[in-house]
């Protein structure tokens, strides 16, 4: 029998780190996220509003809805903290649009609430609150980026860390890098299988090269080329180090090697 649950069961604890962050596994059951929600339920109109969608949701997305949730009742002194529960043009807070969204994207575009869960595993409450109120104008509800969010889920971590240290709270300027890089990835412009070879390229590179994402993302060159000049790059950007110069990986890939 299930233990109830006489106040919602949150996550991310007290004083938090900024920047780029990793929180740790979210262990809440099924059940007990059901009461967590209920009870945040009890003390929110809006989330009372969104009881009868709540067995729309599919399971695994229901941890995002609880920290959305968490999030809108946290606060900080920081001039960038972000009021979920305000007012907006939409007639309802921040937190009422979202959960508006969610039950319709975790069935239509379930890569999406991944990729948003993703976020706010690795980074603070500030960039997790921007990240939701700028992906809230149809964002996550686009299904043409869905396999987009499912290629790009694993670079959120390189993300964080590439763009929000060191962290500075005073203004969005690191937020906006942060969603700088997701719009690259998250664009219909892009393919999904070429951001599938930026973790990959990254983790070979480190920090012996650098590239542009969009030189990736965007590129024209067949992917299967792109692919075999990635088997190399680790060993050319090497050769470029003992040089005295840093590798352009993006161009790397895109070229035959034989040619660099």
């Amino acid at each position: 029998m299930a233990v109830k649950l006489t106040a919602p069961l949150t996550r991310f604890g007290g004083w938090q780190h900024l920047g780029a962050v990793k929180r740790p596994v979210d262990t809440r059951t099924t059940e007990e996220l059901y009461q967590t929600i209920n009870l945040w339920a009890q003390k929110n109109p809006e989330v009372k509003e969104f009881l009868p969608h709540l067995k729309e949701m599919n399971p695994k997305h229901l941890g995002l809805v609880a920290d959305t949730i968490e999030l809108a009742n946290r606060h900080s002194m920081f001039p960038t903290d972000i009021n979920m529960k305000g007012q907006t043009s939409a007639g309802k807070t921040l937190l009422g649009v979202l959960l508006d969204i969610f039950p319709r994207a975790s069935k239509e575009n379930p890569n999406a609430l991944d990729f948003a869960q993703e976020v706010i595993n690795n980074t603070d409450s500030i960039t997790s609150k921007y990240f939701l109120w700028q992906t809230t104008g149809g964002v996550l509800e686009n299904k043409n980026v869905a396999e987009h969010f499912k290629a790009a889920k694993p670079l959120v971590e390189i993300f964080a860390k590439e763009t929000l240290m060191p962290p500075n709270p005073m203004i969005y300027d690191k937020q906006r890098d942060f969603m700088l890089l997701t719009r690259s990835v998250i664009n219909e412009d892009a393919d999904p299988k070429r951001i599938s070879l930026v973790k990959e390229l990254v983790d070979k590179i480190k920090e012996k090269a650098w590239f542009d994402l969009g030189d990736i993302v965007f590129s024209k060159t067949p992917v299967s080329k792109m692919q075999d000049n990635l088997n190399s790059v680790g060993e050319v950007a090497d050769m470029f180090i003992e040089n005295g110069k840093y590798l352009d990986a993006g161009r790397f890939l895109n070229k035959n090697t034989n040619l660099y």
